[in-house]
C-alpha cells in the first residue's frame, strides 16, 4: 500500500464545483446568557474555525493525502467569506488560479454551531446556510469553462462536485454538463468523476458516485413516502427504496454512461457497477459517537486518488471506505485523513 501512496505526490487532480466556506462555532452552554433586548438566549461562542467546504472539502482531503498538484476550479464572491476561503486554500497550497473571483456572486457558506454541554458532551445545532438564489451569469460560466479546458490536458483526474441543489445557481450549470460530456469524449483516458446531491443522472459519459437514494432518484424519480410533506431531496429520510430499484437504476446509468457507477450504501458499504459486473466492498465498522459530515467527500477524495495512482476499483473502494470510517469518528469536523492513518 505504501508504494501506492508514494505515487500521490506525482498526481495532478482538479476539483471543479461549488466552493463554500465551512464555519464551525463552538458554544459553551455554561456561558450562555439572556439577551437584555429580547430575553432570548444569547449563545456565547468560545471558538470559531473555518475551512474550505463542499468542493473545498474534497480539495482539502486531497491536500492531506499529499497529492502533488491540486487545482480549484469554480467561483467565489469578492467578499469577506471569499477572502477567508481563498486564504484557507492558500494554506493548503491548493492552486486557485482557475477560481474566478467575482462581485456578481456571493460566497456560499455553511455555518455549523456546536453546543458544548456542562458535562463536556457536544451536539450539533441547526445549520445556517448562505448561498446564491439567482442563476449563475453566463460570463462566469464561460470563464470557468475556459479555465477547465486549458487545465484538462495537465490532469490525471478531474473531480466534479455539484453541491448546489438550486437549478443553474452554482458552478455545474446546464452548459457545464455539456462541456463535461465533451471533455469526456475528447480525453477518454482522463478519469472524470462526478458527485451530485440532486442531478447525478445528468453527467453523460462520466464515472458517477451517489448514495442509493440519489442514484435511484436519477432513474426512477422520487419514491412514495409515509409522509404528507413534499420530498425535496432524494436522500430524504422518509424515502424508501427496494434492492431491485437500486440495482436497476445503477445498471441503467452504467449502461448509458459506459462508465462505472459507484453506489454508497452507508453501513452496508459500497457497490460498484461496471462492464465486468458488480463488486461489493464492505464498510469498515465504526463504534462510539459518530459524525457523518464529510464522509462522502472523504470517500471521493481517497477513491479517486487511489484510482489515479493505479489502484483497481476494488482496492480504491476499500481505501475510500477506510478513510470514511476514520472520518465519521472525528466529531465536529469534515475529516482529516492522511496516508499514515490509512496504513495502520
Amino acid at each position: 500500500m505504501k508504494h501506492l501512496f508514494d505515487k500521490y505526490k506525482h498526481l495532478s487532480i482538479a476539483v471543479l464545483g461549488d466552493y463554500c466556506l465551512d464555519e464551525y462555532l463552538w458554544i459553551d452552554a455554561n456561558l450562555n446568557e439572556p439577551s437584555l433586548e429580547t430575553d432570548m438566549v444569547a449563545y456565547q461562542c468560545v471558538k470559531r474555525e473555518t475551512s474550505p467546504g463542499a468542493a473545498g472539502t474534497v480539495a482539502n482531503n486531497l491536500a492531506n493525502l499529499g497529492v502533488g498538484n491540486i487545482y480549484a476550479v469554480g467561483f467565489v464572491g469578492d467578499d469577506g467569506r471569499g477572502l477567508e476561503l481563498c486564504r484557507g486554500l492558500d494554506r493548503l497550497r491548493i492552486n486557485r488560479d482557475n477560481l474566478v473571483q467575482t462581485f456578481h456572486r456571493g460566497t456560499n457558506a455553511y455555518t455549523k454551531p456546536w453546543m458544548i454541554e456542562p458535562d463536556g458532551s457536544k451536539w450539533e445545532m441547526s445549520r445556517i446556510d448562505i448561498k446564491n438564489w439567482t442563476k449563475t451569469p453566463l460570463e462566469i460560466e464561460l470563464a470557468i469553462t475556459s479555465n477547465l479546458r486549458n487545465l484538462a490536458p495537465k490532469l490525471d483526474a478531474l473531480i466534479v462536485m455539484d453541491q448546489v441543489t438550486e437549478e443553474n445557481c452554482g458552478v455545474i450549470t446546464d452548459g457545464m454538463h455539456r462541456v463535461l460530456t465533451a471533455l469526456a469524449r475528447e480525453y477518454p483516458k482522463l478519469l472524470i468523476f462526478a458527485d451530485s446531491r440532486r442531478n447525478i443522472g445528468q453527467f453523460d459519459g462520466l464515472t458517477v458516485k451517489g448514495n442509493q437514494f440519489e442514484l435511484t432518484h436519477a432513474v426512477h424519480g422520487l419514491s412514495n413516502t409515509g409522509s404528507d410533506n413534499p420530498v425535496k431531496l432524494a436522500s430524504d429520510p422518509s424515502v424508501t427504496r427496494t434492492d431491485e430499484e437500486i440495482a436497476s437504476a445503477c445498471e441503467a446509468l452504467q449502461e448509458r454512461n459506459k462508465r462505472p457507477v459507484i453506489c454508497t450504501m452507508g453501513e452496508k458499504g459500497v457497490r460498484i457497477y461496471s462492464e465486468s459486473g458488480t463488486t461489493d466492498v464492505p464498510a469498515r465498522p465504526v463504534t462510539g459517537q459518530t459524525d457523518v459530515c464529510g464522509a462522502g467527500d472523504m470517500f471521493t477524495a481517497n477513491f479517486v486518488t487511489a484510482l489515479a495512482a493505479g489502484a483497481d476499483m476494488k482496492t480504491a473502494a476499500e481505501i475510500g471506505n477506510t478513510a470514511a470510517a476514520i472520518c465519521v469518528s472525528q466529531i465536529g469536523t469534515s475529516g482529516h485523513v492522511t496516508p499514515e492513518m490509512l496504513a495502520l
